[in-house]
This record gives structure tokens, sequence and C-alpha cells, in this order.
């Protein structure tokens, strides 16, 4: 593979093959390219834009150089894909133990930030979390406590491969898109947000050509990669073969804030704190971005058959303590496992 030929295919905006594709990011696992290659090369498929099959083609390659955990079928991930620049408290972490809480099973995977304040692994190092289990353990700690966390760097290297270029560059590249969609757990069910509504559809269909069986992709107006507070979500769903699309106002749910500065945050202590703040009961703006992203998880998890049954299930969830005991619990689980 000739890495020259491929930047000048990109520069004059010509689309590569799987083929090209897949080359190009094995070269980068195998770390037979420089990091200034690889980040011409990012920058160059982001002026370019990427494609489904040059996404796809990446996802496929990645995902086969990983390794992998089988937890079944049933375990669903929600995450976001970062970049949108709002540095908001780590919402997708916290609704993930409301929903184990409620009774979904959740495969969250995550890392340090990379363009936020604080990924999900500092949230959870912060709270005395030990992100770093067996197989065995994340097993276990799936089945007692119908959640686990699955840390990349012990499962994806390309991710790691790349983290420092993509700190370096400070600009969205398509491995803000892939990696919500590369989950270890290979699951069938996931809520990602994107960072533009340009990629809904993209996104999707790369979910589908990965395997994905129940897939929602949301981005709100104002430019959240969550569900928002502040502002109407737009909502794309895969299930059973058939794409939907609808939309959520916060309004509707009695969730409108009128901005988000009460939920940004610029420290994992920060957000921990909101987090924390909100499984006690404390209503208020972290309280309604909670209760709306748990609900879309529920909803795809079909543990709730719509969603303002899933924003009643999560309030309930956060209002009678379960959502705090199962923080503590999951918490204690990965302190004390053996």
């Amino acid at each position: 593979m000739k890495l020259a030929k491929i930047f000048e295919h990109l520069i004059n905006k010509e689309d590569l093959t799987f083929t090209e594709m897949q080359g190009v990011i094995s070269a980068c696992i195998e770390d037979k390219i420089s990091d200034a290659e690889i980040g011409a090369f990012l920058v160059l498929m982001r002026a370019k834009g990427e494609t489904i099959d040059e996404l796809t083609a990446a996802a496929k390659t990645i995902q086969s150089a990983m390794r992998t955990i089988n937890l079944g079928d049933d375990v669903i991930d929600l995450a976001g894909t970062g970049g949108d620049g709002k540095h908001t408290f780590n919402i997708s972490t916290a609704c993930s133990i409301v929903a184990a809480a409620a009774g979904a099973k959740v495969a969250k995977h995550g890392n340090y930030s990379v363009s936020s304040s604080s990924g999900s692994a500092d949230l959870l190092l912060e709270a005395g979390f030990n992100i770093k289990l067996s197989d065995e353990q994340l097993k276990c700690c799936l089945q007692q406590n119908n959640i686990c966390f699955l840390f990349t760097p012990h499962f994806n290297q390309a991710a790691q491969r790349v983290k420092e270029v993509r700190k370096q560059l400070g600009i969205k590249t398509f491995f803000n898109l892939l990696g919500p969609v590369l989950n270890p757990a290979k699951v069938k069910k996931q809520v990602i947000g994107v960072f533009s509504k340009t990629w809904q559809e993209k996104l999707l269909n790369v979910l589908v050509n990965l395997g994905g069986k129940r897939i929602i992709i949301l981005h709100s107006e104002d430019g959240l990669d969550e569900i928002s507070i502040a502002a109407p979500t737009q909502i794309i769903e895969y299930c059973n073969g058939k794409q939907f699309t609808w939309s959520i106002n916060p309004r509707d749910f009695n969730c409108y804030h009128s901005n988000l500065n009460d939920i940004i945050v610029n420290s994992s202590a920060q957000s921990l704190d909101l987090i924390e703040h909100v499984f006690k009961g404390e209503k208020g703006a972290a309280y309604d971005s909670i209760l709306l992203n748990t609900a879309i998880a529920l909803y795809c998890a079909e543990i709730v058959s719509d969603f303002k049954s899933g924003v009643e299930l999560a309030a309930a969830t956060i209002n009678n303590g379960a959502a705090e005991r199962q923080f503590l619990q999951f918490r204690d689980f990965t302190r004390n496992v053996t």
C-alpha cells in the first residue's frame, strides 16, 4: 500500500475502496505508519467526508483486530461520539447506571477523555471504581449488577494508537464516530448520540452493516450528542429491519430548561458531584437530563414499550433510591472482586 497514492485520492476528493481503507487502518494498528501520516490521513478524510463504505471498512478492520468479550445478545450500550464541544457532565455513564437499576443489562464501553472535560473512565476512577477487571470478573459483574464497564485500552489497541494524534489535532475525526460503534461485546442494541445530524443515517447504516438489530442514533438541535433539555432532539431508529424517524421535545415531559449552563462541567470531580446529587433525588437540569437519556436506553433495551414510560420508570428508579444503591453496589463490586 502506497500511502502517498491514498493521500492523492483524498486530496482529489476521491472515495477509497474497502481494500484501501482496510490497508490504511491495518497499517495504523500494526504501527507501520507514523503519527504524522496518521494525522494527515485523518485530516484528509475529514476534509473529503467519510462514506458509509469507508466507515464500515474501518470498523470491520478494527473489530477483527480487537479483543472481544461474549456477554450475550441482550446487552445494550449507550454513548455519545463526543466532539460536540459542550462539556456536559457524564450523562451516558450516569444513565447506564440508572438503566441497569431499572432492569436493563448494560455493557458500558468507554475510555479516558479525548475531547470532553470528563470521559467515562475518568468519572468512574474519580468515584473510586476499579476499571481494570478480567473478562471473568466483567461477566460476573454484569450478572450480579446488570452492568459492567468495558475499558477501551483493554480491548482496542487501534484506539490507543491514534489517541495522542487525535488530541494533538483537536478536531473531530471518524474515530469519534467509530469509538461508540466498536463495543467489545459486539452489542446488538445501541443508543448513540452524534455531534452532527449529517452523521445520523451514515452511522446507523454502519451499525446495520456490523450486525446491529435495534439501533437509535440521536442528535439534538442545539448540537448535543445527547437528548437535550434545551431543544428538540431528532431520533433515527432501526428495529426489525425497518427505519423510523421521530423527535423528542423536553417540554413534553416537563424537562425543559432554557440553556445548558447547569449541566456543564470542567472536571470529572464536578461531573461526579452532579450525578451524586441526582442519585440522592435532587431535582434540576442534571436530573431532567438523566431522565430523558435513561428513558431512551430503557426503550432501546425493550424494558419499556414507549419513551414516556421510560421517563416515568427512570424517575421512579431515582426517586426510590434504586439508582444510588445500584451505583454503590456496582462500585463496591469492582473494588472487592477477586
